[in-house]
C-alpha cells in the first residue's frame, strides 16, 4: 500500500562531529529523531542526557525580535501582496551573512520598538486628551474662566450636573425658600443637565441638602485655566499636533519597510538553526560521544549511511525493524494524482502505520461524487481553466497547492458529468445530454447515485476483509464481510426478477451465517444466536447508509435548478441593448455565484460521504504524521 516502511536507526558519533552530521541530516530531510531518554533509565548509568539549550534560547530571543520587526513594519507595508507569493533563493554562500550580520537585526528592532513606543504614548495621550474633551463638552457654553470658579470671601461657586428629571424640583426649590443662590443651565447631554451654582455662604447647608436630595454630582477643573471652550481648543491643537507626530513616526517605519526581505530571510535561516538544534534534547552522551535514535524510510537507509560516510568514519549505525509496541510514524507514498486528497484524509485522521491508506480508494470516488454534484460542463471548464492558470502560473505550495490540484481534478469530473446530463450553464446553452437529463428522469437519477453508493461501501467491507486477512484473521473477514455482503447483495437481487433465485439462497447464507458467527466469542450458545439475530438488524443501517447518497442527486437537481432560474430571469432583461449589457453581467454574476455555490457544497458534501459512510465500514486512522527533521521555511526556496 502507499504507507511507506518504516527503520529505527539507531546511531553513535563523536561529539566532535555533531553539528556537522546533523546539519547533513537535516538537508537530508528524512530522519525523524526519538526522544532516548529512557536508555538512561534502563541502567546505563554513563549516559547523559544531551541539550543545546543555551544556543536555542538565544535562538529564540532572536526570532523573537525578527518576528516583532516583521508584523510591526507589515502595518506600514502599503504594497499590494501577490496572492500566491514566490519565495525568494537563497545561495549558501549568502547565509552566514545573514545569520552574523546581528548589528543590523539590533539596529532594525530597536528603532522598531522605539517607533512603536512613541505610538503608544502617543495613542496614550490621544485617550486622555479625548476623554477630557469629552467632559468639558457639556460646559463649552460656559462663560466663567475654570480657575475663577470656587469660593470667594462670601459666595461659593460650583459645577455639576442632576439628572433633567430634577431640574424643575431644584429650580422651585430654590425659589421658593427664597435662598440667596443663582442656578445657571450650561447644557444638557443626555439625561444629565448640567449647572453651575452660585450661592452665598450662608445658606451653603441648605444648598448642601438640596442638591444632595436630586442627586447632584459634582464636576471640577481644578487644573484647568480659561473658558472650557479655550481649554477644548487648546486640546484639539494638541491632538493635531500628535497626529503630525504619528504621520512623521508613520514616514519614518515606512522608510525601514524594504528591511522586512532582510528579516524575512533571517527568520527562515534562524528557525532552521533552531531546529536543528532543538532535537539535540533528544539525544543522549557521553563525555566525547552521542547517541540519536529515530524513524527512516526503509528505502532511505543506505541514503542515510552514505551520507555519514561522506562526513566520518568515526561512527555506528543500525536499522531495525519496528516492534509492536513501537508507535510508527506515517509517510505516505502515493502517486502525484492521489497526493492532493491526503489532505482531505488527514482532516479526518492519519492513518494508522498498521493499516492500510485510503487515499488511493478514495480520490476515485471524491472526484466522481463531486463531480456529479456540480454537473455543468461549462463551470467544469471554468474550474479547471482558473485552477490550472493558478499552478501552472504561481506554483503554490502546501495545502493550497493540494486545493488547487482538488478543484482542478473537480472541475474535470463535472465537465464529464455535466456532459453526460446535459448541463451546460444550466440550459442556457443548449447540448444534447450524453446519457440523460436528470431534471427530465429524476428517479433514474436517483437510482444511479444510490448504485454508487452501493458500490462506495462495499468497497468498504471489501479493504476491511483485506485488513482482517493482511493481519492474519482470515475467517474473520469471512464470518464478519463476506458473509455479510452476501446477505445484502442477496437481499437486493430479491428486488431483480432474474437474479431473484439466486439472491434468495444467498440471504438464507448470508443471514444464517450472520447470526451463528458475529457473536463468535460470546460462549453462551443462547446469548451468541440472540446477538446474531440482532445483527441482522444492521441492514437497516446499511439501508439508512446508501440513502445518503442521495445527497448526490439532491446537489446535482439543486445546482441545474439555481441555473435554470437564473437563466429565466436574465433573459427577461434582454429588450433593449442596455438590457442585454445588464442581462449578461447578471448572468455573469449568478452563475460565477452558483459556481461557488455548487463547489462548496460539493465539497463538504462529498467530504462527508467519505468520513462518515466509507471510512466508518474499515478505517482505522489515529496515525502520528512523519515529522522529519528538515529545512522548512516560510520566505525563501528550502
Amino acid at each position: 500500500m502507499a504507507i511507506v516502511k518504516m527503520k529505527k536507526a539507531t546511531m553513535i558519533a563523536l561529539q566532535s562531529e555533531k553539528n556537522e552530521i546533523l546539519n547533513d541530516l537535516q538537508r537530508f530531510g528524512y530522519l525523524q529523531v526519538v526522544n532516548l531518554e529512557e536508555r538512561m533509565e534502563q541502567g546505563f548509568e554513563e549516559l547523559q542526557p544531551d541539550s543545546d539549550n543555551e544556543a536555542v534560547g538565544r535562538l529564540e530571543a532572536k526570532l523573537s525580535q525578527v518576528k516583532y520587526s516583521i508584523d510591526f513594519l507589515g502595518k506600514f507595508n502599503t504594497a499590494k501582496k501577490p496572492l500566491f507569493a514566490q519565495k525568494v533563493q537563497v545561495y549558501e554562500t549568502k547565509r552566514k551573512e545573514y545569520l552574523d550580520n546581528e548589528e543590523k537585526l539590533n539596529e532594525i528592532y530597536e528603532s522598531c520598538r522605539s517607533i512603536d513606543s512613541r505610538f503608544t504614548e502617543i495613542k496614550s495621550s490621544e485617550t486622555k486628551l479625548n476623554n477630557t474633551i469629552a467632559q468639558l463638552t457639556p460646559w463649552l457654553t460656559l462663560k466663567e474662566k475654570l480657575e475663577e470658579i470656587g469660593t470667594t470671601h462670601n459666595t461659593n461657586s460650583i459645577l455639576g450636573f442632576i439628572a433633567s428629571k430634577y431640574e424643575d424640583e431644584l429650580s422651585t426649590a430654590v425659589k421658593d425658600e427664597d435662598l440667596t443662590a443663582y442656578l445657571e443651565k450650561v447644557g444638557v447631554e443626555k439625561e444629565n443637565s448640567y449647572f453651575m451654582v452660585i450661592y452665598h455662604q450662608t445658606c451653603e447647608e441648605r444648598i448642601s441638602q438640596l442638591l444632595k436630595q436630586v442627586g447632584w454630582t459634582k464636576v471640577t477643573f481644578s487644573e484647568y485655566s480659561g473658558t472650557p471652550e479655550e481649554n477644548i481648543n487648546r486640546i484639539k491643537a494638541e491632538i493635531s499636533n500628535l497626529e503630525n507626530i504619528k504621520k512623521e513616526l508613520a514616514k519614518k517605519a515606512e522608510a525601514m519597510v524594504p528591511e522586512s526581505g532582510f528579516l524575512e530571510i533571517l527568520y527562515d535561516l534562524l528557525s532552521i538553526e533552531k531546529d536543528r538544534r532543538s532535537v539535540v534534547k533528544d539525544f543522549i552522551k557521553t563525555d566525547k560521544t552521542f547517541m540519536l535514535q529515530g524513524w527512516i524510510p526503509e528505502k532511505f537507509a543506505d541514503d542515510m549511511t552514505k551520507l555519514l560516510d561522506g562526513i566520518t568514519d568515526k561512527y555506528t549505525i543500525s536499522f531495525e525493524d519496528p516492534s509492536e509496541e513501537d508507535e510508527i510514524p506515517v509517510l505516505l507514498n502515493n502517486p502525484k494524482a492521489v497526493k492532493p486528497y491526503e489532505m482531505i484524509t488527514d482532516l479526518y485522521s492519519v492513518p494508522n502505520a498498521k493499516g492500510i491508506d485510503p487515499n488511493i480508494f478514495m480520490a476515485p470516488f471524491f472526484v466522481i461524487f463531486f463531480g456529479i454534484m456540480v454537473t455543468d460542463a461549462v463551470y467544469g471548464i471554468l474550474m479547471s481553466a482558473l485552477t490550472g492558470y493558478v499552478l501552472y502560473k504561481y506554483k503554490p505550495q502546501g495545502g493550497m497547492k493540494n486545493m488547487m490540484w482538488i478543484m482542478f481534478f473537480g472541475g474535470i469530473s463535472t465537465f464529464f458529468w455535466g456532459g453526460i446530463f446535459g448541463g451546460w450553464l444550466g440550459d442556457l446553452i443548449k447540448v444534447k445530454p450524453w446519457w440523460f437529463n436528470p431534471l427530465d428522469e429524476p428517479l433514474k437519477m436517483l437510482i444511479f447515485c444510490l448504485i454508487l453508493g452501493v458500490i462506495h461501501l462495499y468497497t468498504g467491507y471489501i479493504l476491511q476483509a483485506y485488513q482482517n486477512i493482511k493481519a492474519g484473521n482470515f475467517m474473520d473477514a469471512i464470518y464478519d464481510q463476506v458473509l455479510w455482503l452476501m446477505l445484502l447483495t442477496g437481499l437486493m437481487f430479491l428486488a431483480l426478477p432474474p437474479l431473484a433465485a439466486v439472491g434468495k439462497y444467498m440471504a438464507i447464507v448470508g443471514a444464517a451465517g450472520t447470526v451463528i458467527f458475529s457473536a463468535r466469542s460470546e460462549k453462551n450458545i443462547f446469548k451468541r444466536l440472540i446477538s446474531g439475530v440482532l445483527a441482522l438488524y444492521n441492514v437497516s443501517g446499511f439501508l439508512g447508509d446508501v440513502l445518503s447518497y442521495s445527497r448526490l442527486f439532491a446537489l446535482c437537481l439543486a445546482t441545474g435548478v439555481i441555473a435554470q432560474v437564473f437563466n429565466a430571469m436574465g433573459l427577461m432583461m434582454g429588450g433593449s441593448i442596455i438590457g442585454k449589457i445588464i442581462m449578461i453581467a447578471f448572468l455573469a454574476f449568478a452563475h460565477v455565484f452558483n459556481t461557488a455555490l455548487g463547489v462548496l457544497g460539493a465539497y463538504v458534501h462529498t467530504s462527508r460521504l467519505q468520513y462518515v459512510e466509507f471510512f466508518g465500514k474499515f478505517y482505522e486512522g489515529e496515525g502520528k504524521p512523519f515529522n522529519p527533521l528538515r529545512i522548512r521555511t516560510k520566505y525563501i526556496q528550502e
